[in-house]
């Protein structure tokens, strides 16, 4: 079941974002994460700045967004209004 990673409670959508990054090395600073999974790596900022990167493609999206975190999948779906994104973690 996929969680609702709200940005405006920063303190909980690091924690969430930090659990599903622990198959790789994760990064924060006082506005910011970043997973990196070696070939694959998503940032999240506190301001609502999302982008991902993998070796065919990559993704970028600032404004308002609405994260959804699915640890049993592992897949982190970015919604907006006219956008939906899925980002699969390498390994699952």
């Amino acid at each position: 079941m996929a969680t609702r990673v709200r940005l405006d409670d920063w303190e909980a959508a690091v924690d969430e974002l930090r659990r599903f990054g622990t198959t790789g090395d994760v990064t924060t600073g006082d506005d910011w994460i970043r997973l990196d999974f070696g070939s694959a790596q998503v940032e999240v900022t506190q301001t609502g700045r999302v982008s991902t990167g993998m070796a065919l493609h990559e993704f970028e999206r600032e404004g308002e967004v609405e994260i959804l975190v699915d640890h049993d999948e592992g897949t982190l779906a970015v919604e907006t209004d006219d956008v939906s994104y899925t980002f699969r973690r390498p390994g699952g």
